[in-house]
């Protein structure tokens, strides 16, 4: 009776680490909530680079972000930014680092985002009143 014992509490310590080490060593961490297919059409080849700000695509950009960000610490600076050529990015800095930290993280960006695109779309919606009238 012992020994069962004995083998089943070394067999419960054993599970977590089993199943710790078939996890993927490098993954990527996952995407912000709320993003997915209703954030709407991807951009092309090359993620956010170069492309109209309002259409990114947030894998892509996240990739990016990791790329940049040198330091490999999640706080990118605006000289990675400009370094990186995220031209959203460098030339929103201010605006997207609400906080004046001197960097921002990937949800300062994606936050800056929703925000800047709930402007965008406001004035579409007040625009399409407007013609209602």
């Amino acid at each position: 009776m012992r020994a069962l014992t004995l083998a089943t509490i070394l067999s419960l310590s054993i599970l977590p680490a089993l199943a710790h080490a078939q996890d993927a060593p490098d993954a990527p961490p996952p995407g912000p909530p709320g993003m997915g297919p209703d954030m709407g059409p991807p951009p092309g080849p090359g993620g956010w680079k170069g492309h109209d700000h309002h259409m990114m695509d947030p894998a892509a950009m996240l990739e990016d972000f990791y790329a940049a960000n040198t330091t490999h610490d999640g706080h990118l600076t605006l000289a990675q930014a400009q370094a990186a050529n995220f031209k959203p990015v460098a030339d929103h800095f201010t605006d997207i680092d609400t906080a004046k930290r001197g960097y921002v993280t990937f949800y300062d960006i994606e936050a800056w985002h929703l925000d800047d695109m709930a402007k965008h779309m406001e004035a579409q919606a007040a625009a399409l009143r407007a013609k209602d009238q």
